[in-house]
């Protein structure tokens, strides 16, 4: 595992690429959002929108994922000039629309199921808390602003009294816990989707079947991804509020972003198709 760990990084490095498209893509889906919160004011805007980020989203994640793979199998190659190797890396960047063609709708199907399931999880905790623990009156928040602003959030819960905080902290509990599960019984899944099965939910039962079958070293790597996240979004927060470092965080954590898709699709060739 720990040799898994080292040679991603070096993988990572050798496909740094994949950072580029990844910057461009958030920082316009960044203002696209910007965009719609200040223009939504109707029913059919906000569904307009929603469909809008959706279709955005899966495009984009189902041409990077892609490409992704095809720079794994590029950094493996032996160049015997340097300018080879760079010439190589940037025609990668044109298989980014064949990306698009061949993982759009398994990606779009991947989203989707999310979004239902997250949806489930939220209505069910939603009953479970309110029954068992109390209510909150959450329609005065300002949930645009919220989303903008950092700031504005923690202004937002100075407002609350013990009680609601607490209610808030069993929801944040709750929703942490399901959503750690999903993240690690679904962590197979697009790269089965990318690797083999291009229908969605063959997909999502292979990729489970596969993740019990290795269930120590999945549930080994995912410990490790997901201390990494934690540490790196704690040192976001501490270091928000001065640009230049927020600056230098934000690139570790694009890097970051690259690192666990070249270290969960190294770990599936290795694990699922090499041997």
């Amino acid at each position: 595992m720990l040799k898994l760990f080292k040679d991603t990084f070096k993988t990572t490095n050798d496909c740094i690429i994949l950072a580029a498209p990844l910057i461009i893509f958030l920082s316009i889906l960044g203002w696209y959002y910007e965009y719609a919160a200040d223009s939504i004011n109707t029913i059919p805007k906000l569904i307009l929108a929603c469909v809008t980020m959706l279709v955005m989203f899966s495009g984009f994640t189902a041409a990077w994922f892609y490409m992704a793979k095809k720079t794994i199998a590029l950094s493996k190659k032996v160049f015997v000039f340097d300018k080879d190797r760079a010439k190589a890396l940037a025609k990668l960047i044109m298989t980014l629309p064949n990306g698009i063609g061949r993982l759009f709708l398994p990606i779009l199907g991947v989203i989707s199921t999310y979004i239902l399931i997250y949806l489930l999880i939220f209505t069910g905790i939603g009953v479970i808390v309110n029954n068992f623990v109390g209510s909150i009156d959450l329609s005065t928040i300002d949930y645009r602003t919220l989303l903008i602003s950092t700031g504005e959030l923690f202004e937002e819960l100075k407002l609350f009294s013990q009680e609601e905080l607490k209610i808030m902290n069993y929801w944040y509990i709750l929703l942490s816990i399901c959503g750690t599960i999903i993240t690690f019984l679904t962590m197979l899944w697009i790269p089965e989707i990318v690797y083999a099965e291009k229908n969605s939910y063959k997909a999502l039962a292979y990729s489970l079947k596969k993740l019990f079958k290795s269930f120590k070293t999945s549930l080994l790597l995912f410990i490790c991804i997901y201390f990494l996240l934690l540490a790196i979004t704690i040192l976001s927060i501490l270091l928000m509020f001065n640009p230049f470092l927020y600056f230098f965080v934000l690139m570790i954590y694009y890097y970051f972003l690259v690192y666990i898709v070249v270290l969960l699709f190294t770990y599936y060739e290795n694990k699922f198709i090499n041997n």
